[in-house]
């Protein structure tokens, strides 16, 4: 019976825990990027796993379903990038394993013309975390310090390790 019962929880925990948001702190987002950016969200799309546009707003993301939704963002203003040059829009996906519908995600972001940080990482413009990519525009100095701070100890290790 015990063993049972810890069967069921594990059977029910896995699949709540892959439904739950990823977290981080700025400082772990202005570490891992390699491109800090002001942008504005301007749509939103939904893919299928052959990459084929879906339009049905009922569509899904979740596990077990291969869709993925992305925001298409206009890339206002370049404060950091180790790309050149960036472009001028970018799609960024969603978490696919949180429970979206194409909809749902369209009309949250109907109207929206805030403009955010777009932190992300890699010569893909991709996210750092699984769907974690925007911060308060508030926090861009602190945002810029941290990633020239996390810069600066990744450079003075490269110089000791090249002294040894």
């Amino acid at each position: 019976m015990k063993r049972l019962l810890m069967l069921l929880v594990f059977l029910f925990a896995v699949p709540a825990m892959a439904t739950l948001p990823l977290t981080a702190t700025l400082e772990e987002m202005a570490l891992g990027a390699d491109h800090i950016l002001v942008a504005r969200v301007i749509g939103v799309d939904m893919v299928d796993a052959d990459g084929k546009q879906v339009i049905d707003p009922k569509a899904m993301t979740g596990p077990g379903l291969t869709n993925t939704i992305r925001l298409k963002v206009s890339v206002d203003k370049v404060l950091v990038s180790n790309a050149t040059p960036v472009p001028k829009q970018l799609m960024v996906p969603l978490d696919s394993l949180m429970h979206f519908s194409l909809g749902q995600i369209q009309e949250a972001h109907k109207g929206d013309r805030l403009e955010r940080l777009l932190l992300l990482k890699g010569k893909q413009f991709e996210p750092i975390k699984p769907g974690v990519f925007f911060w308060p525009i508030a926090e861009k100095d602190e945002a810029l310090r941290l990633h020239r701070t996390a810069k600066g100890r990744v450079g003075n290790e490269r110089k000791q390790n090249e002294g040894h």
